[in-house]
């Protein structure tokens, strides 16, 4: 626990490769939904859908996580993560109520398409957790992974012209 309090950025790791773990998790979780809702007597093509789609985003929210903490730094992509990371979370908070609601309202006959509507709610309700606990994390230890880095371009550009200052007159 003193490691974390001395080095955030360890923190982050950690929390970032334990979300990873979870996201695979939910990568062959959402497969099986997917395969399983695909039935038309059974199934709901709207939830497999909603699984495969939330499955790339689980996988393109871990591949920019790793970017934006470990390759780029900067206070904009580290912005952005938190942004992303919260939405995400509730995202998989809203996925949680319509998968617990299908995995209720499918018959009791098909008990397999039941376990996967259920499965898919718990790694929901898991990974609203993770991502809001980790965007909180990254919001909270954010001057740690920048550590002075600035988004200022060196050179060119409008960003690294000085700043419009009406009192100063044009003398041109």
């Amino acid at each position: 626990m003193t490691r974390y309090k001395e080095d955030p950025a360890v923190l982050l790791q950690h929390v970032w490769l334990f979300s990873v773990v979870i996201a695979i998790a939910d990568v062959i979780t959402s497969l099986a939904v997917a395969s399983g809702n695909d039935s038309l007597k059974h199934g709901s093509k709207g939830a497999g859908f909603a699984a495969i789609w939330s499955m790339f985003m689980v996988i393109c929210i871990s591949i920019y996580a790793y970017y934006a903490l470990r390759k780029w730094c900067t206070p904009f992509s580290i912005g952005y993560l938190i942004g992303a990371l919260l939405m995400m979370s509730q995202m998989f908070l809203t996925l949680f109520c319509v998968f617990v609601g299908l995995a209720r309202a499918t018959d009791d006959n098909d008990d397999q398409l039941n376990s996967d509507n259920g499965a898919m709610a718990f790694f929901s309700f898991v990974l609203f957790i993770v991502y809001g606990v980790f965007g909180g994390l990254v919001f909270k230890h954010r001057a740690a992974v920048t550590k002075g880095v600035s988004d200022r371009p060196v050179s060119g550009g409008l960003a690294s012209q000085p700043a419009f200052d009406p009192t100063v007159e044009d003398t041109a």
